[in-house]
Parts: structure tokens; C-alpha cells; sequence
């Protein structure tokens, strides 16, 4: 990543929050920050049109030009989730997410967009966990059009920027455990950070019972990791005010807290930390890589420009030790066929990236139907002997397939039939009715019927 400059943008209620990061050789350093607090009043709809237009300005009175910008949003903005999966669905883990949306948020998988992290494998027990970040399209939407007119990388929440600064700002620190406080207009967050992985993270008002919440919330946090026998380093982030809220928060038993460290980073408040955080994706490798932003609206990195950059620096560099005019055309002619042979290797990559895409994207299905086996016939085999087995005056409108045996649902002329039908097949055990049959206008039967596999 050396060479790269990076945009951190952190929109907040009342604020918007920049930093931007220059990489070198040896190290990262800031080129920027600024922080632009919103008019009282202001509406969404306004808020995100100034958005884009302060931003443009910060690049321009900077006299930067960012090859990356990534947007945060709030914690609050986001529903986390910690769960648990069949480690054979590893390969196929963002459509079976996908299908399975509905369980773990209150809104449909049509109306969300989503990423997730795996945190832990266990092969042995055959499981693994990972984190799932979720946000309503409709909060969403308003963003998609500042990434369209700026290029934007990525988008992630408040959350996990904040776990990459502080693993950045302690890099040589081998703490197994660490969380953190952080203190911000309106509300606060709370996060446990444990193998370079978010752990917890909680949002809370600051209309709270702060003195009393986050005692129980970090006690809670030491209790969940196992490490009661040492004290819980917590790293605290607030203004002055905050204060009083700190001198009670050192009296807690078993939490060994501290103020937030800036001397590496620079920065003079710690307003900018998610702002430098979102920034670090640009130029360092981050332990977290959510991005709720959609691929089609995602910034392409262009690694043809930049081997074109290296290439013309030395064509130039050969230019100036050459002497005459000879030199001088031979330049010009190597530039012109190094334009038409990079014209040509654009053209031949999109073509090899649209043939992987499609080559992905049929290898994940293909992978996704083997691994609905469940120890089991296929799921081809079962829906072949239901098709076989149900009359021609009914059909099946949903169809549910899982460990724990499956349902159908539709509506037939005479649906007690279906049992006896089903019944008889040398696939199908325990046959029986979910729910009540009822009648449909047109005279048919809908029925709920749920077997398991033999």
C-alpha cells in the first residue's frame, strides 16, 4: 500500500469527521483532518447534500487526491450479530446468510444490505462463528448517491473503525483482551476486542444511568471472555466533560482503564478517531474487513494505471539520460505502443474478469446445492419423489428443506389424500398436517405438511 493516500469520512448526528492518511515506506501519516459540525435544524436529505459538498472542498483546500474514501455511519445505524454455522457451508456462507436474513433481523433480506467476518473455526467440532453487520436499505439509500459522486471504497460502521485504530495504535501490544469506551454526542459505545476481532459491541443514550450501566456492561464483557483472573484493560474516549464519568469508572473492580492514546495518530480530539480508522483501510491492513457497501457501487482499484505509472517513470527517467533527437522520438514511439498495448490488456482484463465472475458465481451454486445434503438424499432426489408422488390437481407453492426434515405448502383438490400418498413413499416418514386445512375461493384445499427423511 505504499504510495496510497486514504479518506477517512465519519458522518455523525451533528458532525462530519475527516482524516486523511498518506502511506510511505516505513510508516502512515496524517495529511489532514477536519471536522464540520452540521447546522441545528438541518435535514437529512440536507445533511447528506453537504456531505458530499464538504468533503469535495476538503480535497481541494488539502490539495490532496485520495486513491481511496470509506464512509462510517453510527453504531446505531446497524444491527450486529453473533452467530453460529456448519463449518461445510464456509464456501457458500453469503447466500446461505442470505436465505436465512429473516431469523436474525426484524426486516426482510430484500430490504437489507449486509457483510459478515468469520471470527473463529473450530474443525474439529465442526462449527464456525462470525460477525454479521446488517442495515436497512431505506438509511442506506442516501449514502449509495455520495458513493456514486466521490468513489467511494467501502462503508462500515463506527464499530469496527474503532477496533482498527486501537489495534493500529497498539500494534506491539499482545493484550489477549481490550475494550473500549467511547464517548460521543448523543451516545456512547461500548466494545470488547479480542484476537484483532470485535467481540461486543453495545450502543448506549447518554440519557443512561452511565455510572451504573457501564460497570455492569464491562463486568459483563470479563465475565463472557473467561478472564476473570486479570483485570480488563478498557481504553476510554472523551472530552473534558466527561471527567466525572471516568474518576468513577477507575473505582471498578477487576477494569483497569485508561485514557486514549493520540501521540501516534496525531490527532488532537477524539472526535477523529473513527474518521482515522476508516481512513487506515486505505493504507494498512486492517483486522476487519466489513464493507456494507454493494460491489456494483464500490471504487475499482485500476492496477493497470499503476503499473502504466511505473512504466512511464522509466521510460522517462531513460528519456533524461538519453542525448538527441533520436532519444527523443524513440521516447515517443515506445510511449504510443506502451498506450495501444495498455488499450488492449484493459480490453482482454474485463473480458477475464467477467468469465471468473461467472465461473464464481456457478461454482458457488453448484457448491451451495451439495451442501443442502444434510447427511441425506440430495435435494434434487427429494424434489423429484415429491413431484412423482403429488397428483396433477395439486401444487406445492413453498417448499422447506433442512436437518430437521422438511414442509410443503400449496393447495390441492382433496389435500387428506396427500398423506396417504405421501406416506406410501419409501423416502418419507411421519407425514402429518402443521396446520388446519382451509378452503381457497376456487374451491381447493391449502394444507401445511411437514415430513422427515427416511
Amino acid at each position: 500500500m505504499i504510495f496510497q493516500i486514504s479518506l477517512g469520512v465519519d458522518i455523525r448526528a451533528h458532525e462530519l469527521c475527516l482524516v486523511c492518511l498518506k502511506a510511505s515506506s516505513r510508516s502512515v501519516q496524517l495529511s489532514g483532518h477536519a471536522t464540520y459540525p452540521f447546522k441545528e435544524g438541518i435535514s437529512e436529505e440536507e445533511k447528506h447534500s453537504a456531505v458530499s459538498e464538504l468533503i469535495r472542498n476538503f480535497i481541494r483546500e488539502s490539495r490532496v487526491s485520495p486513491t481511496s474514501v470509506f464512509l462510517g455511519i453510527p453504531r446505531n445505524a446497524a444491527i450486529l450479530r453473533y452467530l453460529e454455522f456448519p463449518i461445510a457451508v464456509k464456501e457458500n456462507l453469503r447466500e446461505t446468510l442470505g436465505y436465512e436474513l429473516e431469523k436474525h433481523v426484524p426486516f426482510s433480506s430484500e430490504d437489507a444490505y449486509f457483510d459478515f467476518q468469520i471470527i473463529s473455526e473450530d474443525k474439529a467440532a465442526g462449527r464456525l462463528k462470525l460477525l454479521l453487520v446488517v442495515v436497512k436499505k431505506a438509511r442506506f439509500s442516501p449514502l449509495l448517491e455520495i458513493a456514486a459522486g466521490l468513489g467511494v471504497s467501502g462503508v462500515e460502521i463506527s464499530s469496527t473503525a474503532l477496533v482498527d485504530y486501537f489495534f493500529w495504535q497498539d500494534e506491539k501490544d499482545n493484550t489477549l483482551s481490550k475494550a473500549f469506551v467511547y464517548m460521543g454526542e448523543e451516545e456512547l459505545e461500548l466494545g470488547l476486542m479480542k484476537d484483532r476481532m470485535l467481540r461486543y459491541s453495545r450502543c448506549l443514550s447518554r440519557n443512561e444511568n452511565l455510572v451504573k450501566v457501564i460497570p455492569e456492561a464491562l463486568g459483563r464483557m470479563r465475565q463472557d471472555i473467561g478472564e476473570t483472573g486479570e483485570p480488563l484493560d478498557t481504553v476510554f474516549c472523551g472530552a473534558e466533560t466527561d471527567a466525572l464519568l471516568l474518576e468513577h469508572l477507575h473505582g471498578i473492580e477487576g477494569i483497569n482503564i485508561r485514557l486514549a492514546d493520540f501521540s501516534k495518530a496525531q490527532i488532537p480530539l477524539s472526535n477523529l478517531i473513527p474518521a482515522y480508522g476508516l481512513a487506515l483501510k486505505g493504507v494498512w491492513k486492517t483486522p476487519i474487513n466489513i464493507n456494507l457497501l454493494p460491489p456494483l457501487f464500490r471504487k475499482k482499484p485500476n492496477k493497470i494505471k499503476f503499473f502504466v505509472m511505473f512504466a512511464l517513470t522509466s521510460l522517462t527517467l531513460l528519456g533524461a539520460l538519453a542525448w538527441g533527437g533520436g532519444a527523443f522520438f524513440q521516447h515517443r514511439w515506445t510511449l504510443d505502443q506502451l498506450d495501444e498495448k495498455t488499450k488492449k490488456l484493459g480490453s482482454q482484463l474485463k473480458t477475464i474478469e467477467r468469465v471468473e465472475s461467472e465461473k464464481k458465481r456457478i461454482e458457488e451454486r453448484v457448491n451451495y446445492l451439495n451442501s443442502l445434503r444434510l447427511g441425506g438424499p440430495p435435494v434434487l432426489d427429494v424434489l423429484k419423489e415429491l413431484s412423482e408422488r403429488i397428483p396433477e390437481d395439486a401444487w406445492v407453492n413453498r417448499f422447506d428443506f433442512s436437518n430437521k426434515g422438511l414442509q410443503i405448502q400449496g393447495e390441492a383438490t382433496s389435500a387428506s389424500e396427500l398423506i396417504l400418498v405421501l406416506e406410501d413413499s419409501p423416502m418419507f416418514s411421519d407425514v402429518t398436517f402443521l396446520s388446519a386445512i382451509t378452503k381457497v375461493r376456487d374451491g381447493k384445499e391449502r394444507f401445511r405438511i411437514g415430513l422427515s427423511l427416511k
